[in-house]
């Protein structure tokens, strides 16, 4: 369905209307917003065929030049995942959290435009040669096998395809990917991985033909305390996960591309879990593939630290007094930053790890923490600082989100520096509970001392 017209536009001067409903363009049916904006690209004169509420119909031939028409779609449905695999995170959700949270997204478009990773597990013929066509590359496919046995005892699904064949299939179209394998002892580790790797590595970018695998990163398992009637898994424990870092940061440069771009990755939590240093930058991507999965977050915000410590911006922390809340994993790093910028610019910031109660205590990730558990940790704070006052506590930026539409029945009218957790609870309700002001520390310093300035602290 149409929800908007451009004013002024194409659209509006064909008299299509807000409450049409597009079928056609170009003698194509229109499958979603994507393939609306593929198919209106391709000709100089576009011919559009809509349908009026009362059955009444248009066709018009606009010359948009492969520009934009000027028609705004309603927002499509998301295709949900079919396959149950063993580690699963959203089947080790705890129950009471919103629905929207207990969505298993598997779709190729979400893919595309914002890095989702996808099992290709619902791509049949249809979808891998609308990929093709429309060129939706690069996309994002959870591979974490390529020995089909594996795979299938990874995703629950005895007749899933054989991924190597689709991927194949895309690459040889010049379709590009970033893939990942989540590492679980016992179903991708050892022998299986080092298959998935070399599988890949065999398809790297730029080796055979124009498509290619970007990069590929290796992931450890996350294992909430929620698994009641799921497969058992081994948790990857400290042990292990040094055994994996050292081993794996030390092929990593072996599998690199022409260019010396790392195509090898390793999740942050390798590292966190072993209690290691994290890689300096030149282990990383240029231009940090894969964040959004974990890789490299630690390095990037160490990184920023490092300049924004000796630059003149730092002061504007001078005599600040902060609790810092964060995950487990990342409290340490944080925490030799936040000293270094003590001695710096005379400010008093202190850091608190935070143990994660509603997912259970192995998952050390800050973007995991629901609101409970941080107003929880800093009235913990303030309580054996004696009462020390703070001028305020700053959240982990990954834990809150920005807030749309209803909630609860009421809507959300939250302020710039404000936002909702997994839990529902506010940064706005927080505050009132701790009498003290709450902000979101961003990605870093900067952002941090932009939020703190803001709620005029």
């Amino acid at each position: 369905m149409i929800t908007g017209i451009g004013r002024g536009s194409l659209a509006e001067e064909a008299e299509i209307s807000p409450g049409d409903i597009l079928l056609e363009i170009n003698g194509e049916k229109v499958l979603d917003s994507l393939n609306y904006q593929f198919l209106a690209s391709q000709r100089d004169c576009t011919e559009v065929l809509a349908i009026k509420p009362n059955g009444g119909t248009i066709r018009a031939l606009l010359e948009n030049g492969g520009d934009a028409l000027g028609i705004e779609l309603a927002q499509d449905t998301i295709k949900v995942c079919k396959q149950n695999c063993v580690f699963c995170f959203v089947s080790q959700m705890p129950q009471g959290f919103r629905k929207t949270l207990y969505l298993k997204d598997e779709d190729i478009r979400l893919s595309f435009l914002y890095g989702h990773f996808t099992t290709l597990s619902n791509s049949q013929d249809d979808e891998l040669a609308r990929i093709i066509r429309e060129k939706l590359s690069p996309i994002h496919v959870s591979v974490h096998a390529t020995d089909q046995a594996a795979r299938r005892r990874i995703v629950g699904n005895p007749k899933d395809d054989d991924i190597l064949g689709k991927i194949d299939r895309l690459i040889s179209s010049g379709v590009e990917m970033h893939a990942q394998a989540v590492i679980a002892p016992g179903y991708s580790d050892g022998d299986i991985w080092e298959r998935t790797l070399e599988d890949l590595w065999e398809r790297r970018v730029g080796h055979k033909g124009n498509g290619g695998v970007l990069s590929l990163s290796c992931v450890p398992v996350g294992l909430t305390a929620h698994r009641d009637n799921l497969p058992f898994i081994k948790e990857i424990d400290q042990g292990y996960a040094g055994l994996w870092a050292k081993r794996w940061k030390r092929e990593a440069p072996r599998y690199a591309l022409p260019d010396g771009e790392p195509w090898l990755l390793l999740a942050d939590e390798w590292f966190t879990r072993a209690g290691m240093k994290v890689p300096g930058r030149r282990f990383y991507s240029a231009t940090w593939n894969q964040l959004e999965n974990g890789v490299g977050l630690v390095r990037r915000f160490l990184e920023h630290s490092k300049r924004f410590i000796k630059s003149d911006r730092a002061k504007g922390f001078k005599a600040k007094r902060l609790l810092l809340l964060t995950g487990v994993s990342f409290a340490p790093y944080l925490q030799r930053e936040a000293e270094r910028l003590n001695a710096q610019v005379g400010c008093s910031i202190s850091v608190a790890a935070v143990p994660n109660a509603a997912f259970g205590r192995s998952v050390t990730v800050a973007g995991l923490l629901c609101g409970r558990d941080l107003l929880a940790a800093a009235k913990g704070q303030m309580v054996s600082n004696r009462g020390a006052i703070v001028d305020a506590v700053v959240v982990p930026g990954s834990s809150v989100h920005p807030v749309f539409g209803p909630r609860h029945g009421h809507q959300c009218d939250l302020g710039a520096n404000d936002g909702i957790f997994l839990d529902d609870m506010t940064l706005a309700e927080m505050q009132s509970e701790l009498k003290t002001q709450v902000v979101s520390g961003g990605e870093n310093f900067s952002q941090m001392l932009t939020n703190v300035k803001r709620a005029a602290v």
